[in-house]
C-alpha cells in the first residue's frame, strides 16, 4: 500500500507536467513549468527534501523513483523547451519576409543643414544688394590673418591661448595659423581685384576658446566694401 501511494503521487507529477508542458505555446509559460517543477523550490525538488525523513530501506527506494522522474521531466522540459524556440524563429522568420514584388516604402528625404540655411539665405540678401562672394583657406598665413589687418606682434590675438598655430611646412618660415576671422578672405580679394569691390566673407573660424558658452570652431559673415584703390602698404608680391 505504501509502494502505491508513493508511486501514484509521482505519476500524478508527471503527468501533470506532461500536460502543462505540451500547453505552454510561449517561453514565459514553458519557463513557469520547469521553475514549478525542477526549480530550487518545485515540486519535484520539495520530494527529494523529504527523503531525509524516511527510513533507508523507503529512501532507496523512492529515491531512485524520483531520480528516475527528474531524468525522464528534465528531458521533457528541455525538448519542450527546443520546440517553443524553434516554431518561435519560425514566427519570426515569417513576420519578417520581404515581398520583393511589393513598391519600396517611401522615404524621408534630409533637410539643409540649419547653418547652411543661414548662410544661404544671408547670401541672398547681400547678392540682392550687390554682393559677391569670396572665399578663401581656412589654414592662414600669419601676414593674411594678422599683419595685413594691422595686428601687431604683441596683440594677445596672436598668443597660442586664443590662436591655433601648426608646424610649418619648412624649417625657416613662420608657423601657419587656422583662421581667427574671414578678415584675410578680405586682403586676398583686395589684393587680386580692382575697386569697387563689394564682397561678404561667409565660412568656418577658429579660436582657442572652449567652454559652455564656446566653440573652437563657428562661422563668420564679414562684409566690406571698397571704391577707393588699394593701399600703397600692402604689396601684391607678399
Amino acid at each position: 500500500m505504501g509502494q502505491a501511494i508513493m508511486g501514484d503521487d509521482l505519476e500524478t507529477l508527471r503527468s501533470e507536467t506532461l500536460e502543462a508542458l505540451a500547453q505552454a505555446q510561449d517561453h514565459a509559460a514553458w519557463d513557469a513549468i520547469r521553475v514549478g517543477v525542477l526549480g530550487k523550490s518545485g515540486r519535484l525538488t520539495r520530494l527529494l527534501k523529504e527523503l531525509g525523513k524516511m527510513s533507508p530501506e523507503e529512501r532507496k527506494e523512492r529515491g531512485q523513483a524520483l531520480n528516475r522522474l527528474r531524468d525522464a521531466l528534465n528531458s521533457a522540459v528541455e525538448t519542450r523547451g527546443q520546440e517553443i524556440a524553434e516554431a518561435a524563429l519560425e514566427a519570426r522568420l515569417k513576420s519578417e519576409q520581404v515581398d520583393v514584388t511589393m513598391p519600396a516604402p517611401a522615404t524621408s528625404f534630409g533637410l539643409v543643414h540649419p547653418i547652411s540655411r543661414t548662410i544661404e539665405e544671408m547670401t541672398a540678401i547681400f547678392g540682392a544688394m550687390g554682393f559677391s562672394v569670396a572665399e578663401g583657406p581656412d589654414i592662414e598665413s600669419q601676414w593674411h590673418n594678422f599683419s595685413a589687418l594691422n595686428t601687431p606682434d604683441h596683440h594677445p590675438a596672436r598668443t597660442e591661448h586664443d590662436t591655433f598655430y601648426l608646424p610649418s611646412a619648412e624649417e625657416d618660415s613662420p608657423a601657419r595659423v587656422l583662421r581667427t576671422q574671414t578678415s584675410g578672405v578680405q586682403i586676398r580679394t583686395m589684393l587680386n581685384e580692382e575697386p569697387p569691390i563689394r564682397v561678404i566673407a561667409p565660412g568656418r573660424t577658429y579660436r582657442a576658446d572652449h567652454d559652455a558658452t564656446h566653440s573652437p570652431m563657428f562661422h563668420q559673415c564679414e562684409g566690406w566694401s571698397s571704391i577707393r584703390a588699394l593701399h600703397s602698404g600692402i604689396s601684391k608680391a607678399v
